[in-house]
């Protein structure tokens, strides 16, 4: 009978959904963490055992036949440390190929390593102990997450907030609204959840719609802008045309910002001499929140000190000083 041979088949898996990749990575942290946490329990109750009853560790973790799982992690040792510093700074001195292996350098200089580790004192011995340890915290594994994973993750999460948050104004009558917007290094919508009188408020007091206030927030969290706004022990340093500068430019910015949401797309500059004729009954828009004191809206150069154009400038920072548009009624 003549032997034939069976031509080997290639077998392709199908590739993985993203699904299917978040739902093993979870089950294999969840089953990490639950090993960990058994290890834990078990090593406190061998503890605990060998004390109440005067035995060694080792002969309870025997008699509770998990004598491996409690020597699978070694803790360091003052002779471990001791050793593999005195072996790393010889082999600094080696060239590459000719580095001592620590079993080799260990039978080699056996007596040595014994005699100079006896002189060491108990500080020195602990030294050593807490840099092993450090070492070995150093070394941990740290689990990085693929965007698209952070994405499913942050959806399912806040999917879960919304659903709470209606639930609690629903039960207990509360109010309130949140904006969360992401960072440089991912491109996320914001999430936003608001309650009926949290839309009303952000309509009529900050006369804004709720997904334009998340794209401002949004904006200037990764614009920057909020590492460069000066603190107030900051802006006392900041000399006075500094000052004067970046009061035009918000006022300037905050202009433009407001036309342009009313389809006007040409630069007006702002006009202080002739502000009420040229820029308010023109475009229909008005500059409120101007700090009391300093009535009325001039030029900042003119506002006559630095403490006086520093205060405009915290005003226009926080957005007590903005820009708005003017209803019909009012015009």
């Amino acid at each position: 009978m003549v032997k034939t041979t069976s031509p080997k088949i290639k077998k392709i898996w199908p590739q993985l959904t993203e699904e299917q990749k978040n739902a093993r990575r979870e089950k294999f942290i969840a089953l990490t963490n639950d090993i960990e946490q058994a290890h834990t329990v078990y090593s406190n109750k061998i503890e605990n055992i060998s004390k109440k009853h005067g035995r060694s560790e080792r002969w309870t973790s025997c008699q509770l036949f998990i004598s491996r799982i409690t020597r699978a992690r070694c803790q360091p040792t003052a002779w471990n440390g001791f050793v593999s510093e005195r072996l790393n700074d010889i082999n600094e001195k080696l060239p590459k190929g000719s580095h001592w292996k620590l079993t080799e350098f260990i039978a080699s200089h056996w007596e040595t390593l014994q005699h100079d580790f006896m002189q060491l004192m108990e500080a020195h011995k602990f030294n050593h102990v807490t840099r092993l340890m450090q070492e070995s915290v150093q070394r941990k594994v740290i689990v990085h997450y693929q965007p698209k994973a952070v994405q499913c993750k942050m959806s399912a999460a806040f999917e879960t907030m919304d659903k709470e948050w209606t639930s609690l104004c629903t039960s207990l009558g509360i109010e309130g609204f949140y904006i969360v917007v992401c960072g440089v290094e991912d491109l996320s919508a914001p999430k936003i959840f608001f309650s009926l009188k949290g839309d009303k408020f952000v309509h009529s007091v900050l006369d804004l719609e709720p997904c334009h206030l998340a794209l401002k927030f949004e904006s200037f969290v990764v614009s920057g802008l909020a590492d460069k706004i000066d603190s107030p022990a900051q802006c006392e340093s900041c000399p006075l045309n500094k000052l004067i500068s970046d009061c035009c430019s918000a006022i300037q910015k905050g202009l433009d910002d407001v036309l342009r949401d009313n389809g006007i797309t040409r630069t007006v500059c702002m006009n202080y001499s002739n502000y009420k004729c040229k820029i308010t009954e023109c475009f229909g828009v008005e500059l409120i929140g101007w700090p009391n004191d300093l009535l009325p809206i001039h030029n900042p150069a003119q506002l006559g000190g630095h403490d006086r154009v520093q205060k405009l400038l915290s005003a226009l920072t926080t957005k007590v000083c903005h820009w708005k548009k003017l209803s019909e009624e009012d015009t």
